[in-house]
């Protein structure tokens, strides 16, 4: 009874019988040729990118690794901890989604502004990663804007202004806790449980999202 063999056995037979053929008659058979093993553990990687960040989010937002918290953290709110504070804060998803909005416009404004009229950024610089170049292609539904540069600067003015005279509608801590969220001074949540911070930024941007809609902001 012949033992089973593996490939890498079968191969270094081959190769063994192969060198015998070729040889001289006369000189010695050369030494076998251990192979060698890699050390250590094998790491396996996940194949899903998408999954370890759904992971990821679950474990920050102190949820376990379900199917239906992963649905959950696909929300676009939940890559932000501004949502994440509005998803823990929010009385239900209605008022989840109109909080959402507020934010969202109002952080959107502040940013083109920061850029196009100031011409820095908000936040730190860090180091740049340099990538290759991809090829930019449109599609059918793209909207392309045909505004001149000084017409979305004035565009980027207006929307500025308008979001500051808002926020300005509020008491001045409430103000504070609306800028703390744009910025993220601070932990807004910690382990699904909003901070102090997190809660005074839910408030007031409940506050917020009455006034802008009262503007026709949102």
């Amino acid at each position: 009874m012949t033992k089973a063999r593996t490939k890498g056995q079968k191969l270094a037979m081959r190769r063994r019988r192969a060198l015998l053929t070729a040889a001289p008659e006369g000189l010695p058979e050369l030494a076998p040729i251990e192979r060698r093993y890699q050390s250590g553990r094998k790491v396996t990687a996940d194949r899903d990118p998408q999954r370890t960040v759904l992971k990821a989010r679950c474990a920050h937002m102190g949820k376990d690794d379900t199917k239906e918290n992963r649905r959950m953290m696909r929300m676009a709110m939940m890559g932000d901890q501004a949502g994440q504070a509005i998803a823990l804060g929010a009385t239900g998803p209605k008022e989840a989604a109109r909080l959402w909005q507020a934010f969202t416009t109002l952080d959107a404004a502040d940013e083109v502004y920061h850029r196009r009229i100031l011409g820095r950024s908000r936040h730190a610089k860090c180091g740049k990663v340099e990538f290759m170049p991809e090829r930019f292609e449109a599609r059918p539904d793209d909207k392309p804007s045909y505004r001149t540069e000084d017409q979305k600067d004035a565009a980027a003015v207006k929307a500025w202004t308008q979001w500051h005279g808002a926020v300005g509608h509020l008491a001045s801590h409430e103000q504070s806790a609306i800028w703390d969220g744009v910025y993220l001074r601070g932990e807004l949540q910690r382990g699904g449980v909003l901070t102090t911070m997190g809660s005074a930024f839910v408030q007031a941007l409940r506050i917020l999202s009455g006034v802008s809609a009262t503007k026709g902001l949102i």
